[in-house]
């Protein structure tokens, strides 16, 4: 069986005290099954970049690791973007997206490789937080039971079991994208949101895998209830078939390879 090549993309955003506990995360195992690995910082206000990238130089000898910055703030979803157009030039078959602030598990990554191996028909394995199974720590109980009632409202209403519309461990078939539908979709946060809805136009298979979500000293970037609010509006358009898709050039979405700046000694 020929093994897949697998991309996975480490969106981070001002997370410079968890990510190396993300980079952490990739023991022998994980690395020997996947093709390579990438840190996109997202123009961090923070050392982000500088952290993730002092640690890939002490822990990680080879180029299989490797630390980006966007030439601008993105977006999670401009960042999904550019992690797609990426894995696809370099004729990636998947893409794995791993958020950078240590809210789910690295090591978990292994469940969905699996769980795409024992199911080649599947387009996207779709970490899970509110399902049998899934593990919850410092998540607060507004925010669950907020969770729990849109996923049930966008399962009435897109006919699809709907149990997480977009958590922070993703597997997704590149070979699904290829229409760039995607590069239509939102920039900011509710990407994901937009990318279900689309899986559920086109009819792909998808599953939901129950995963560990952690909140510990992370600082959320989403405004919980504008995520609320745009999650059901796009809902109803999609469901009337009025969901607009915004113009968008794949060459917005570029980065570079990160360096740190070296100051020299003033005499």
């Amino acid at each position: 069986m020929v093994k897949s090549k697998i991309l996975v993309f480490i969106p981070a955003y001002n997370c410079e005290k968890q990510i190396t506990r993300v980079l952490q995360g990739f023991d022998k195992s994980l690395l020997e099954r996947v093709s390579q690995v990438i840190v996109i910082d997202d123009q961090s206000k923070d050392k982000t970049a500088k952290v993730a990238y002092d640690y890939v130089q002490k822990h990680f000898n080879n180029k299989k690791v490797r630390v980006v910055k966007n030439d601008r703030n993105l977006g999670l979803g401009g960042s999904h973007k550019m992690a797609f157009l990426y894995g696809e030039r370099q004729e990636m078959d998947f893409v794995a997206i791993l958020h950078g602030d240590n809210q789910a598990r690295t090591s978990e990554l292994q469940n969905l490789l699996d769980e795409s191996e024992k199911n080649p028909e599947l387009g996207a394995i779709l970490g899970c937080r509110f399902m049998n199974g899934s593990v919850l720590k410092g998540y607060d109980w507004k925010r669950i039971w907020g969770n729990r009632l849109i996923n049930v409202i966008y399962s009435l209403v897109a006919f699809r079991k709907s149990l997480d519309i977009g958590s922070g461990l993703n597997l997704f078939r590149l070979k699904d994208l290829k229409d760039h539908r995607y590069l239509g979709f939102d920039d900011r946060m509710t990407f994901n949101i937009d990318l279900l809805l689309d899986y559920y136009r086109k009819k792909t298979a998808l599953k939901f895998i129950p995963i560990t979500w952690e909140e510990e000293d992370q600082v959320t970037n989403a405004r919980n209830f504008d995520v609320a609010k745009r999650a059901i509006t796009q809902l109803i358009a999609w469901r009337f078939n009025m969901l607009s898709l915004n113009k968008h050039s794949p060459l917005e979405y570029t980065s570079r390879p990160y360096r740190p700046v070296i100051k020299q000694n003033e005499d």
